[in-house]
């Protein structure tokens, strides 16, 4: 299953892990509300995938012949390996403390997702520091993990002190929790790290994204993308190209073999042909290819690894623009009051991913799924609506207020997966409110989805139909 974190003002972060070879699906349904004015006109479908949308691989964790003890002066010499490994460390840390951190939003702050918190940064503290590396290009990857790790768990257990109920808690726990964080401040000023502390709010976090996404290279598996149907749309253009030279040619040996001359009336019908091909061509063309695709994937990605380039994965991907009947049954039988609308726009992107065994040689995938509503949020048009109320209900004559109304869209998130070995599929649902200055709200649904017993015994139920069907 796959847990939804919000990434900034506009993006939404989906998660989950991969543990095991085989084929995976991802078939991802954005609901979009009445009063948008979503089209392929709008917003093109190429440009949503490549810029509102992004789905990304990270390593997990390393091999066991590359697991060897830190104490071992060779391997300080297995670099990138070096860097691989600790990133991994480092992405496994930031994956356990995002679980910790839904699990402490979704209800009032307890002690043991604390505790666990607090035990996971002090334990990646010592195993992190235990050696330092003495090549150059590794102590720079591994000062850059140092801070990040500092900076990380800090802002965590921060957040966590704002929560309310947090005064509540053991006494004990929130002194431990106290002499960690001043154990970071000191170990930050004995390596001198304070000058990647400092500055404006928004210039350390800055500097701490872009500490990220440096120390995400070793780790995140590389993206060869190759758009597939060239080749159709090539031919296309030859079947029409010869079709129409056909016909001119048609006419000319016509007129040739009646005796008749090349007349002005003759030369202009061949001059339509062509200005008629001229306007039709590329709608003729874009018709055809997408007649002839339909259902094919529009993408091919490989997926390789960080520095060997070796082969890990083949993902296949599909996106478009339907409306309501045109999705799948089994989306169409489940779907609520939520999808009632016909004529709406559904942006519909499906994934297949192949995952070979060599990938979880490297212990586990991070699977992400991105997505950037800036876009969206750019179709709601600003209103200069006001609600004018009373500042006090109960007295007439107190003063009037004027509230400003804020235009709200209405988006639902719909997830369906289906895992290596399994037949039947799961769904999850969300709700996504949006504004002209992003995310309003995001919260999870329930979904009226049938479980694997009832997706199994429809599924013999229509099999022994067919068999029926066909001894009649």
């Amino acid at each position: 299953m796959f847990s939804l974190k919000r990434k900034g003002d506009y993006r939404v972060q989906l998660t989950r892990i991969l543990k095991k070879p085989g084929k995976y699906s991802v078939e991802l349904y954005l609901f979009t509300p009445h009063e948008s004015n979503f089209s392929a006109w709008t917003l093109t479908e190429q440009h949503f995938f490549f810029n509102s949308l992004e789905h990304r691989f990270s390593r997990l964790g390393m091999p066991d012949k590359d697991r060897v003890s830190k104490a071992d002066r060779s391997f300080k010499l297995l670099s990138p390996h070096y860097e691989i490994m600790y990133g991994s460390w480092l992405f496994q840390y930031r994956a356990s403390m995002d679980r910790l951190r839904q699990q402490i939003q979704s209800a009032e702050p307890t002690a043991e997702p604390l505790k666990r918190a607090l035990r996971l940064s002090q334990n990646f503290a010592e195993r992190l520091r235990k050696t330092i590396p003495e090549q150059s290009n590794q102590q720079r990857y591994f000062r850059l993990v140092d801070v990040y790790f500092s900076w990380h768990a800090e802002q965590f257990l921060l957040e966590c002190m704002t929560l309310e109920g947090f005064s509540e808690l053991d006494q004990e726990l929130r002194d431990a929790i106290q002499g960690f964080l001043q154990q970071e401040y000191r170990h930050r000023g004995k390596l001198k790290y304070m000058s990647d502390f400092n500055g404006t709010p928004t210039r350390v976090w800055n500097r701490m994204s872009l500490y990220l996404r440096l120390l995400e290279y070793p780790v995140l598996l590389r993206a060869k993308v190759t758009e597939l149907g060239a080749g159709t749309v090539k031919v296309v253009k030859a079947i029409s190209t010869m079709l129409v030279m056909s016909l001119v040619t048609y006419f000319l040996f016509n007129a040739r073999s009646g005796g008749q001359q090349l007349t002005l009336s003759l030369l202009v019908g061949i001059a339509l042909v062509y200005a008629m091909r001229d306007i039709l061509r590329d709608d003729m063309i874009k018709s055809l290819t997408q007649w002839l695709r339909k259902g094919k994937p529009r993408w091919k990605i490989r997926l390789l690894m960080p520095y060997t380039h070796i082969l890990l994965a083949l993902q296949k991907v599909w996106l478009d623009y339907r409306k309501l009947p045109e999705l799948p049954q089994q989306v169409l039988e489940n779907a609520g009051k939520w999808a009632t609308n016909e004529e709406r726009q559904i942006i519909c992107y499906r994934s297949v991913l192949n995952l070979g065994k060599a990938a979880l040689e490297q212990d586990q995938i991070q699977e992400r799924l991105i997505l950037d509503c800036e876009e969206l949020c750019k179709m709601i048009q600003a209103t200069r609506n006001k609600l004018f109320v009373w500042a006090d209900q109960d007295d007439p004559s107190s003063t009037v207020q004027a509230h400003p109304i804020e235009k709200q869209h209405d988006y639902n998130l719909l997830l369906v997966c289906t895992e290596p070995g399994e037949t039947q599929s799961s769904a999850q649902r969300w709700h996504l409110r949006l504004g002209t200055n992003g995310i309003v709200q995001c919260e999870s649904k329930n979904t009226p989805w049938p479980s694997p017993e009832e997706q199994q015994q429809k599924k013999n139920w229509l099999q022994r139909l067919r068999e029926r069907l066909r001894g009649g």
